[in-house]
């Protein structure tokens, strides 16, 4: 693990309690936990803690945040200097380091939990991100983006860009209107799109995935479809993408 990269588990919760360890070996039993986060529904628990050379430390309790029959957005983000923990997307504790976060190297889940995801990766992103798209993002690509909103977000924008640095798609969620607008620029903004309910929330981590079909970008937020962008240009063309304004980058993937 290296600081900025998140852990993300996904699942339904099916029994009362459930554990997550990050470890220092292989074995579960007998290796150093570099972090533990465990549900204890009984008691409305959810306890963050660590284990060296067999000794429990001092656990950190935190009300439990799941429950039993529901879906588990779990993530735990490294730090230089601690864990921050998300739950259901909001952030529920904060753990700071008591073994180094280079010795992580297995992860461990167990409990009442039907696991349907299990991801980790990411990095810090400096804000106004901008990288290429190898390969372009032509029919079937897809854009995964996991961010958190500024405390005081006002607005922030993804957009992606053909390769005369055109936006071929604008998305552009404004805070202060409570509205997401889309539109491109190429050679002058178009037309805006800003219907929907507007999804997002100050103090909540989100998804947002653009899914490139034959004749529109479908847009998934949070795992929903949340609408679709006709394109106003051949998609084969796009060839970057750009992200700027009041957003903490936790991941960005194209696939």
């Amino acid at each position: 693990m290296q600081p900025g990269q998140t852990v993300v588990v996904k699942g339904l919760q099916t029994g009362p309690d459930f554990a997550l360890y990050l470890l220092t070996g292989q074995n579960h039993e007998t290796s150093d936990v570099a972090f533990s986060f465990q549900i204890h529904q009984k008691d409305k628990a959810a306890i963050c803690n660590d284990r060296k050379m067999g000794k429990w430390g001092k656990e950190e309790k935190k009300k439990d945040p799941f429950k039993e029959g529901e879906p588990v957005d779990l993530r735990i983000r490294c730090h230089d200097n601690k864990f921050d923990v998300y739950c259901n997307l909001k952030e529920l504790a904060t753990f700071e380091y008591r073994q180094p976060l280079n010795a992580v190297n297995h992860l461990f889940i167990d409990g009442g939990i039907d696991l349907q995801d299990v991801t980790w990766g990411g990095k810090y992103y400096p804000v106004p991100y901008q990288a290429g798209i190898d390969g372009g993002f032509g029919t079937g690509k897809k854009l995964f983006l996991s961010a958190v909103p500024e405390k005081k977000c006002e607005q922030f924008s993804i957009n992606l860009l053909t390769d005369k640095n055109e936006i071929a798609f604008h998305f552009n969620p404004r805070f202060n209107k409570k509205a997401i607008v889309r539109n491109s620029n190429l050679g002058g903004w178009g037309t805006e799109e800003s219907e929907g309910k507007f999804p997002l929330h100050n103090d909540l981590a989100f998804d947002v995935n653009f899914v490139n079909e034959p004749y529109a970008f479908q847009v998934f937020i949070n795992g929903t479809h949340f609408c679709a962008f006709a394109h106003r240009t051949d998609p084969s063309n796009i060839k970057g993408l750009r992200i700027e304004g009041d957003v903490i980058l936790m991941g960005v993937h194209v696939k």
